[in-house]
């Protein structure tokens, strides 16, 4: 695969440390807070003890069995264990599940302070990336434009894998990180993808950052300014001109929204009730379109929100993007929109239109990340690398 073109200075964080963590594993966290969960191995398997160390069970097979978590532990069938968590290995192709689903790789089932569990999804990035792609893309997509998302999705992975070293997990399995199916969601077109394209990832200059994307821009691309302070290197600062996402399901929407479901929205929420709502008006957009913040305006005060909080407060397969317009009309609220999510970076269902039009995977990248170049990940343990400081 050829080199993209490299340009411009980004504002980097200090050298990785001497020992980065390695970049072809990867943890992810499939479950959290909650108070049980349903285990099951189909095959050998090893069990042991996350703080000792030590053995407590093996076996042919492990059938479905309730994992609790109370005071002293866990609560594993009608078995205690007083251990803040354990480590179920499986073995010779045997497969773990959790709640019904298949996963590759080992789990760990941590106990929290709360009496709720974290349950940690140990496996290999490529195996991981198989269960992401089939979640976020068609598998009937043109490949070129998998090849695309796989390559975008495994250079945020090795982002989060980097950033992550001191915590418990690197990324969660839905998606606030990636939609993560484990095995049981692979299919046969995405698979081919991830496998076509193993190994690669982008950076910029020597810098591991977050290759965001996203469903549908709706027409034009975002700063990652909206992800958080720090993204504001040249791959990363939106502005990109897409129309070729028209075809997406989710390229215009309307949602209807009363007055009675404004209030409802907000009693129920952290920000309470404001009085009867009198008016919705977006206060400040971004250079592309996007609300940045909108005014709720009560009987008893008017209550700011971000574009995402605003999202948030209805549910963001309702208020699908923040590329949207607020008219009245009687006594109800109509949100005119476009697009579906965030809007930085690659714009999914732009990418498989441009694919249809013969445009490579490579040239697909270079068009919604410029300046990034495609290295393969077994590099990053020979060069000197940095990565991108930002966030909230």
């Amino acid at each position: 695969m050829r080199r993209l073109l490299l340009v411009a200075l980004a504002v980097l964080a200090p050298p990785a440390a001497a020992q980065p963590p390695n970049a072809e594993l990867i943890r992810v966290a499939i479950s959290r807070d909650q108070p049980e969960v349903e285990l099951e191995v189909d095959g050998r398997f090893q069990m042991s003890g996350l703080a000792t160390h030590s053995a407590l069970d093996q076996g042919k097979r492990l059938k479905p069995v309730m994992v609790r978590a109370v005071p002293e532990g866990l609560v594993l069938g009608d078995k205690s264990l007083p251990l803040p968590g354990v480590r179920i290995e499986p073995q010779r192709g045997a497969t773990v599940r959790l709640n019904g689903s298949q996963f590759h790789g080992t789990l760990e089932i941590h106990r929290q302070k709360d009496q709720t569990l974290l349950v940690v999804n140990h496996l290999p990035l490529e195996a991981y990336l198989r269960g992401v792609l089939s979640k976020e893309a068609p598998d009937y997509w043109p490949p070129e434009a998998l090849k695309a998302i796989a390559i975008a999705a495994r250079t945020y992975a090795v982002y989060q894998r980097y950033s992550k070293a001191g915590q418990d997990f690197d990324v969660t399995g839905d998606v606030m990180s990636q939609d993560y199916g484990g095995k049981s969601g692979e299919k046969a077109g995405t698979s081919r993808a991830v496998d076509e394209t193993a190994g690669w990832i982008l950076l910029y200059h020597d810098a591991v950052f977050p290759a965001f994307y996203h469903s549908t821009c709706g027409g034009m691309t975002e700063h990652a300014r909206v992800m958080g302070k720090g993204f504001t290197i040249e791959p990363l600062q939106g502005g990109i001109r897409c129309s070729f996402c028209t075809a997406s399901p989710f390229s215009t929407w309307h949602r209807r929204l009363t007055r009675a479901d404004v209030n409802w929205a907000l009693k129920k929420s952290r920000h309470g009730t404001i009085g009867p709502v009198r008016e919705l008006r977006v206060m400040r957009r971004s250079p592309a379109g996007r609300v940045e913040q909108i005014a709720i305006t009560g009987a008893e005060r008017t209550l700011l929100l971000s574009a995402y909080e605003f999202r948030q407060l209805f549910g963001f397969d309702r208020i699908r993007s923040p590329l949207f317009s607020v008219l009245l009309e009687g006594d109800d609220f109509i949100v005119d929109g476009h697009g579906w999510g965030h809007g930085v970076g690659l714009c999914q269902w732009g990418a498989a239109e441009l694919a249809r039009r013969g445009v490579s995977a490579t040239e697909i990248l270079a068009y919604y990340y410029p300046g990034a170049e495609l290295v393969p990940v077994a590099e990053l343990d020979h060069r000197p690398i940095t990565v991108l400081q930002g966030g909230s």
